[in-house]
């Protein structure tokens, strides 16, 4: 989109932007766009004439969607992405052959990520314009839900032939405290054939991971994202009651999960901290599941607390610190 990146400079970090997507965000001194405080000052694709002038870069011919592809003439953060390279930068300076390289030394397992399927939408259109369209413009959605897919698939095709990502990764983020920002219905309607077709394609690849980001309570979803293939979730918020040792108990051991310690437990004192570490530890015994804070750490825990956590954290839970914030 033209005119994207910084349309007006306030001074002192407190800048304007327009994303790729045609969003207007003020960003407030000392934050990122949509990281920190920030205001929108416009929806980005609010109906179908914003949407048309933006499908067209959605191209597989775009050498931007592949390892070794830096284009300084486009400013970070305001270009859209679909698998490779991450959002918040401007170029990967990983070739497929270092790629491979560290594919082939066993190190580490390499994660390519997906497109989001309903969050970036969220994010783009506004809540209330995505709720306005799922009932009056559903062939809009579509649209845009599966030109991502479409270019997903081919990028995909080529990186897995290239290269063999363990881990398929989507960020999502469409659930609060109070449940889903979808019904399962809609979910199972909309989205879920773009997840299946994506991640068949993955595991056809030799992937093995899929991996889900949603914050709040997701659990009406998981039945959908199972039936997609979907086999990892994260962060488990445990405040928006995702609670991990319920869900083992439900599901066995049909996916892992990262996440589902409560942050809160912190400000509470070192016996409320190891109360939360004993009600996940069985858990990390029965196997498949990484206990982290389930988002963020928060501000006001005192560093003696956020100490007593990960000492706890190792005698309770057999977890060393490295140095991970989780």
């Amino acid at each position: 989109m033209p005119d994207q990146g910084i349309l007006e400079d306030r001074g002192n970090g407190h800048v304007v932007v327009r994303d790729c997507w045609g969003r207007v965000t003020e960003c407030f001194p000392d934050t990122e766009a949509s990281q920190g405080a920030h205001k929108i000052l416009r929806d980005g694709v609010r109906n179908r004439a914003d949407w048309e002038p933006i499908r067209s870069h959605f191209r597989a011919d775009d050498p931007w969607r592949h390892p070794g592809s830096i284009d300084t003439s486009r400013p970070a953060c305001y270009f859209p992405q679909v698998l490779w390279p991450p959002a918040p930068y401007q170029g990967e300076p990983d070739t497929y052959e270092s790629l491979l390289g560290v594919a082939n030394s066993g190190e580490k397992l390499l994660q390519c990520t997906g497109p989001s399927m309903l969050g970036d939408l969220k994010e783009e259109m506004g809540y209330e314009n995505l709720c306005i369209a799922m009932y009056e413009d559903r062939r809009l959605l579509e649209e845009m839900i599966w030109t991502r897919t479409d270019l997903a698939l081919t990028v995909l095709d080529t990186l897995m032939d290239r290269v063999p990502f363990a881990i398929l990764h989507f960020w999502e983020d469409i659930a609060y405290n109070a449940g889903p920002l979808i019904s399962p219905k809609l979910f199972g309607e909309l989205i879920a054939p773009a997840y299946r077709a994506i991640i068949d394609l993955f595991r056809a690849k030799g992937g093995q991971i899929v991996s889900v980001d949603s914050d709040g309570d997701i659990r009406l979803l998981i039945p959908g994202w199972l039936e997609a293939g979907v086999n990892h979730f994260w962060p488990m918020e445990a405040k928006a009651n995702v609670d991990v040792v319920a869900l083992r108990r439900e599901y066995g051991r049909s996916f892992t999960m990262r996440g589902g310690i409560n942050k809160h437990a912190l400000l509470a004192g070192k016996d409320a901290i190891r109360r939360e570490l004993e009600r996940v530890a069985p858990v990390v015994e029965d196997g498949g599941y990484m206990p982290m804070i389930d988002h963020s750490i928060p501000e006001g825990i005192p560093f003696e607390d956020f100490c007593a956590y990960m000492e706890l954290k190792h005698e309770i839970l057999g977890v060393q610190w490295t140095g991970a914030s989780g």
